[in-house]
């Protein structure tokens, strides 16, 4: 009694294949939000950027050499002292690090949870924190980034 095994794939497609074809390519065509797409990243700084009052921010200004030696230099008065600190402030360079992670993703409603390094520059002085943000991208494909306060 001899047996003939055939190999693998000339044996007959079962019922399941197809089943589980279908479930791989359920997503595709979809674009899922990124937490390192330019867009999002773009967001994140622009968001953190718009509010000149934020704890990272003014750390880099409390702690800048130069600036504090232009408000050492000034003529003392307070309003001058402010114009200082609200010129280093617009002249603050933001960038998000290259490595944004996915903390968490949520295909139903199209949103992915990110954390990343954000950093600020104010003259002489950088300062660094990891800043927490979801990216949202309905159906329409526009992009939605919400940054969680931080503080410093």
């Amino acid at each position: 009694m001899s047996m003939r095994i055939k190999p693998p794939w000339k044996k007959p497609l079962s019922a399941f294949w197809p089943f589980c074809i279908f479930l791989l390519l359920c997503g595709c065509g979809e674009e899922q939000p990124s937490c390192d797409s330019s867009e999002a990243r773009n967001l994140v700084v622009k968001t953190v950027a718009d509010n000149k009052n934020n704890s990272l921010l003014n750390y880099a200004v409390r702690n800048s050499n130069v600036v504090a030696a232009m408000v050492a230099n000034s003529a003392g008065a307070d309003a001058e002292k402010s114009v200082i600190l609200e010129k280093a402030k617009e002249g603050a360079v933001y960038a998000l690090d290259g490595t944004a992670i996915a903390d968490s993703q949520t295909r139903a409603t199209r949103t992915v949870s990110c954390s990343g390094l954000l950093s600020v520059t104010v003259e002489d002085t950088t300062a660094q924190k990891q800043v927490d943000f979801t990216v949202e991208q309905p159906a329409n494909g526009t992009v939605h980034v919400s940054v969680k306060p931080f503080l410093f």
